[in-house]
């Protein structure tokens, strides 16, 4: 791969599947990327992926952008939640169903397989997969074809395998959770996401982002971070990664009555000052803020004028609202 094909395809990455990042560790990762999509000839599949990752940190979102990068950009990219569905559905889900082969099964339904064919299929949370599924998806990558459940007949399936886990499966599979010959089947290349703790300057670079994105969709005017805020932002640890990022630019381009978001209007949970001291402490010198007047009922205006299908309920004592989806990523907020 030339060095201008890699640029093109990390290009391709920022712009169509939104990923944000400058760091050394964002762009080896965007690089790894590259190599592996301009691998593979126009419409072939990829070798299977597996993206390990922290809660958060994106996974979901490279996987999109790993197909919008890859030579099947043009073809469907099917997501599903090994942990959201329940057990008793996951089959019929993934390997689909013939007419009649349960009571309400009125006609017969593709499976998540048939519906990626010629695509690429992202199973995330893989370390949920209960075993005896562990099976039948090996079965059906090796044979590259699925039998829908009530048939004889196998269906032919072509898809490029994208699997995400928060887990270490190695370590499942010694504790026999995870059937090895998976492990060796969608791990044929492995991508290790970095936490946002050790992406350094992405941290200020996100959250611009985040805060650019927000106020365009509430429509609240520009707004921008105090350099107090932009010091509480590299300073915390985030354990919840760009995930929890997002949600808390958020909350505070929100919450913030004038244009300079300062540290308060952050509300880090655990946040140590610069110079030391207890999260108590950082509080303590940074005032809580008072009241905020008509602050909702205005929000609630600009929004119902925004959307009117859609409502916004706020209050101190209740829960924020997240606008970051757990599975599927959008550009809105980038993983990486």
């Amino acid at each position: 791969m030339t060095p201008s094909g890699a640029r093109r395809t990390i290009r391709r990455m920022t712009e169509v599947a939104g990923v944000v990042g400058e760091s050394p560790t964002f762009r080896s990762v965007c690089r790894e990327i590259a190599r592996l999509a301009n691998r593979a000839p126009e419409g072939h599949r990829m070798p299977p992926v597996l993206i390990q990752g922290e809660t958060g940190t994106g996974k979901g979102l490279f996987a999109r952008a790993m197909h919008q990068a890859g030579p099947r950009r043009g073809g469907p990219f099917v997501d599903v939640n090994c942990a959201a569905i329940p057990e008793t559905l996951l089959e019929s889900e993934m390997f689909g169903f013939e007419r009649g082969t349960f009571t309400d099964a009125r006609q017969a339904k593709p499976g998540l397989f048939e519906t990626a064919h010629g695509g690429t299929l992202f199973l995330d949370e893989l370390g949920y997969l209960p075993l005896p599924l562990q099976t039948k998806l090996l079965k059906v990558i090796e044979e590259r074809s699925v039998r829908r459940l009530g048939s004889t007949r196998n269906i032919a399936v072509d898809v490029s395998i994208v699997s995400a886990t928060a887990e270490d499966l190695q370590t499942l599979v010694r504790a026999g959770r995870f059937r090895p010959e998976l492990y060796h089947r969608v791990a044929v290349f492995t991508l290790r996401l970095p936490p946002l703790r050790e992406r350094g300057g992405d941290v200020l670079l996100l959250a611009e982002h985040f805060l650019a994105a927000t106020c365009a969709d509430y429509r609240l005017g520009q707004k921008r971070f105090a350099d107090d805020a932009r010091r509480a932002l590299t300073a915390y640890s985030w354990p919840g990664n760009v995930r929890e990022l997002g949600n808390v630019v958020e909350r505070a381009a929100l919450l913030s009555d004038v244009p300079l978001i300062s540290a308060p209007d952050l509300d880090l949970p655990a946040l140590m000052s610069a110079g030391g001291g207890t999260a108590a402490d950082t509080r303590a010198r940074w005032p809580a803020r008072g009241a905020r007047g008509n602050w909702l009922e205005s929000l609630a205006g600009r929004r119902a004028t925004s959307h009117p299908a859609q409502h916004l309920a706020l209050s101190d004592g209740a829960p924020r609202p997240s606008r970051t989806p757990a599975v599927a990523a959008s550009p809105r907020h980038p993983g990486a």
